[in-house]
């Protein structure tokens, strides 16, 4: 194994993946390959195109340099489970579908990401992300509880 991707959105369960990774890219020597999606945080397209154009300027670059927050993040706590090739990979678009076409260009060996969902019965289910990427992922996928 040469490179594990893991997905992160900042949420505990994307923190339970990223040191689940960490620990596989340490035990195979492997890289470690963290990326973010700007696109999954619940803004409806349709709402997007009302804003003004100077409104979608400043909204990208939040969700830019909220991206980078994250990465950096994820970073640092695999170089503190001894993680020492970790490459960041930030990008918008369709969250499922962009971690697999990164997956693919990047020659990734392995996706890896968080489960969602709490309580009893959302507990048992997996989350719209995970659940796609085990669907669409034509290489092995991860879903870290």
């Amino acid at each position: 194994m040469r490179r594990i991707l893991v997905a992160t959105d900042g949420s505990g369960g994307a923190d339970r993946a990223m040191d689940y990774a960490a620990r596989m890219a340490k035990t195979y020597g492997a890289e470690l390959l963290i990326t973010n999606v700007i696109g999954g945080y619940g803004l409806p397209g349709s709402v997007f195109r009302h804003f003004t154009r100077d409104q979608q300027v400043w909204l990208n670059e939040l969700l830019a340099s909220l991206s980078v927050e994250m990465l950096n993040k994820a970073r640092d706590r695999a170089h503190a489970l001894g993680v020492s090739t970790i490459i960041l990979e930030s990008r918008p678009g369709d969250v499922a579908s962009t971690i697999v076409t990164i997956a693919q260009e990047k020659g990734a060996d392995v996706i890896v990401v968080g489960k969602r969902g709490t309580g009893q019965v959302t507990g048992l289910l997996l989350g719209s992300i995970s659940q796609k990427l085990v669907s669409l992922a034509p290489l092995p996928t991860i879903v870290v509880p």
